[in-house]
């Protein structure tokens, strides 16, 4: 047969019109009808696309040998089962209900984890700006659900209306089976589906749900006879032996790439929040640890474009890869973006030790934070904030002279709250100190009104930490 009677035979074997074909293909009916009557050829894309509709080979449409089935025997050609159904509304309603409660198991699971990790986050009390990104990104999360469900909704009720108005036909051979779809006693689409191709079968009540090329093909049981083959699938070790096939694999590795870059945020954000309890740097200082995780969302678009050419679904790992390796720059770069804001020189220890007249006991970190032209708020302007560690042994003399030194104060009186920076937490440090800069005097109210700038200390007996806070108030007798 020359190429153009393949076409032809291929065409009415799956019930096309000329018209219908040049509809799947973008082409037009005579240009169809140019390749039956062998006046040209079909292009490669062209080619490829019948390829695809028709189920079979191109060397099956190039080469001149007739079609297997036409030297078939009617016996071979007869399936072993036929069924012919249509879905109704209640069928859709219950497949709905099905699919509806996984969504909204994967939005709970996804709000449990967060809860989780928003629990360790403030067991190791991590500052606002980790707690505010872990909001901000379980607000996203939830949104995204909420949006994904509504979409979810409208397509499946889009579908339903187009899908009741299907009638669909099951062969069965042996070794395969053809699906055809018709619709106003003409078939829309036909599928020729090997048994080796089904990666997996799951029952659900009434419905039987065949999975192919990660498409759900759904069947009414009911329909089924008491032994029919496509019920044997779900019983059979031999099957489930060979659908271990590289393609599965390959879908285990996409799925896992996948989960492993949504989850390098979370991941990432972990080891930022045990590294600052460690270190004692401001979060931002240890954000470079993002960057580390950036080898799995790149692994994960590589894997994307490997499927592609392998032509599988790629897209959820490329669109997963990309936005978490963005997130993971943009976060991971605000090690560099705020360098300058944070110091670990001596500068205000000794600066202090000098104005104040007191000793500051040996530190084992400092981490400083200081704003150019302050940071203001409603009684005043912070200018710098000091976070000093210490030892417990370097420490030792010092804590023991702490109740005999007047400077400090076991507790901030409630008529010197009014002067001290916002940044002090009056209940969760031990011993408390403010200096007044302009008069020199500690731990006392200015005789008259006016600004004044201040120095205020804590030190938390338990933690074995000092925080220094330099800041101006506007101050009212």
């Amino acid at each position: 047969m020359t190429v153009g009677e393949k076409i032809q035979f291929y065409r009415k074997k799956i019930g096309l019109s000329q018209e219908a074909l040049g509809q799947k293909l973008l082409v037009s009916r005579q240009t169809v009808s140019l390749w039956e009557m062998d006046k040209t050829l079909p292009t490669i894309d062209n080619l490829l696309r019948l390829k695809e509709i028709f189920l079979v080979s191109i060397d099956d449409i190039l080469s001149e040998k007739n079609p297997t089935e036409e030297n078939a025997s009617p016996h071979e050609m007869e399936p072993k089962e036929t069924y012919i159904f249509q879905y109704t509304k209640s069928d859709f309603q219950e497949l709905f209900k099905k699919a509806r409660f996984r969504l909204i198991k994967r939005a709970m699971i996804f709000s449990l984890i967060c809860f989780m990790i928003f629990v360790f986050f403030a067991a190791i009390e991590a500052n606002d700006m980790v707690i505010g990104l872990l909001l901000g990104y379980f607000l996203i999360g939830i949104i995204s659900h909420i949006k994904f469900y509504f979409a979810y909704t409208k397509t499946w009720k889009s579908n339903a209306s187009k899908t009741l108005q299907n009638i669909y036909s099951y062969k069965i051979f042996d070794g395969y089976f053809i699906l055809n779809i018709s619709k106003n006693d003409e078939i829309t689409k036909s599928l020729k589906i090997y048994f080796d191709d089904i990666e997996k079968t799951q029952s659900f009540g009434n419905y039987l749900f065949l999975e192919i090329a990660n498409q759900n093909y759904v069947i009414k049981k009911d329909f089924l006879v008491p032994d029919s083959v496509l019920l044997s699938f779900r019983k059979d070790p031999q099957k489930k032996h060979e659908m271990n096939k590289p393609k599965d694999k390959l879908k285990t590795i996409s799925f896992l790439l996948l989960i492993l870059s949504i989850g390098t945020i979370w991941f990432s954000l972990i080891g930022v929040g045990i590294l600052t309890e460690i270190n004692h740097k401001h979060m931002p200082e240890n954000m470079w640890i993002l960057f580390l995780f950036l080898p799995i969302p790149i692994s994960s678009i590589i894997f994307g474009f490997y499927l592609k050419g392998k032509g599988y679904k790629y897209k959820a790992n490329l669109i997963a890869g990309l936005i978490m390796v963005a997130l993971l720059c943009i976060y991971g770069s605000f090690t560099f973006m705020f360098a300058d804001t944070y110091s670990h020189s001596d500068e205000p220890i000794l600066n202090t030790e000098k104005m104040l007249n007191i000793d500051i006991p040996i530190h084992s970190q400092i981490t400083t934070q200081k704003y150019t032209n302050g940071m203001s708020y409603p009684r005043g302007s912070v200018y710098s904030t000091s976070d000093i560690y210490f030892k417990s042994s370097a420490v030792k003399d010092f804590e023991k002279n702490l109740p005999n030194d007047p400077k400090w104060m076991p507790s901030i009186p409630s008529n010197l709250v009014g002067i001290t920076s916002y940044l002090c937490e009056i209940t969760e440090s031990d011993y408390y100190m403010i200096y007044n800069v302009n008069t020199g005097e500690f731990n006392t109210l200015p005789s008259k009104s006016g600004t004044y700038q201040f120095i205020n200390l804590l030190y938390d007996t338990e933690k074995n930490a000092m925080k220094l806070i330099e800041y101006q108030i506007e101050y009212n007798a």
